[in-house]
């Protein structure tokens, strides 16, 4: 089984340190409260099934899957007019760092103040070779203070601290808490791919579904197409 290695700069943060988990350890409270089926029990009507987004795997696979990276100190945001907002700690070393202004120039999402820090756990991530990690915001964390950029970074060769770059949300202020999810990573290994493009008739989609997933009322996917994951 391929390894991800988290190797911290020094001693001080391998003991201060929070370490990053299996992302299934950090799935968000909606999800875990969300019903199975509307009105708690399954029923199709018209062909279609009460199922909630609680019975997507795919989103499942996307929640829990790689490894969380979180806050490793409680930090306080404050915003600072014209200057945008600030962070600030209480810890010897900083969580954070501004980035360099060249980041401003990256058009920020939605309800994100363009001034872009850096979260730094003061490791480095090394992967085996032919391994890269794909960085991106947690999914399924809509309601975080601040948003990761995403990013890919060939983590089998590159021997330098592994920074998080952050958008802060708008006109957010407050305690930000130690443990909370910053970003998510995925390892995965890099191959070339090509890409084809072709049709089949209506009819013959039509047909490939209603003998496969839709000839089932339920579990079709995990037992029929699902792979099951690992991250430890």
């Amino acid at each position: 089984m391929p390894k991800i290695k988290f190797i911290y700069l020094d001693e001080y943060f391998y003991e201060v340190g929070v370490r990053p988990e299996p992302s299934q350890n950090f799935i968000p409270e909606w999800f875990r409260k969300m019903e199975s089926y509307h009105g708690g029990k399954m029923t199709v009507r018209n062909r279609e099934s009460n199922a909630t987004a609680k019975k997507c795997t795919p989103m499942l696979d996307a929640i829990s899957g790689g490894y969380t990276i979180p806050l490793w100190a409680d930090v306080i945001v404050h915003q600072d007019g014209e200057n945008g907002p600030q962070i600030n700690w209480r810890t010897e070393r900083p969580p954070f760092a501004l980035h360099g202004p060249s980041a401003r120039e990256i058009p920020p999402p939605p309800g994100y103040d363009n001034i872009v820090f850096k979260y730094a756990p003061f490791f480095r991530i090394e992967t085996p070779p032919g391994y890269s990690i794909m960085v991106k915001p947690p999914a399924g964390h809509y309601d975080l203070p601040f948003q990761a950029i995403p990013a890919t970074i060939e983590s089998d060769g590159v021997k330098i601290d592994t920074n998080f770059p952050v958008w802060v949300k708008s006109g957010f202020e407050g305690i930000v808490e130690k443990g909370t999810p910053i970003a998510q990573v995925f390892p995965f290994k890099r191959e070339n791919w090509t890409s084809e493009f072709s049709w089949i008739p209506w009819e013959r989609h039509v047909m490939d579904k209603d003998k496969g997933f839709e000839a089932t009322i339920k579990h079709n996917y995990v037992r029929n197409i699902w792979s099951r994951k690992s991250f430890k």
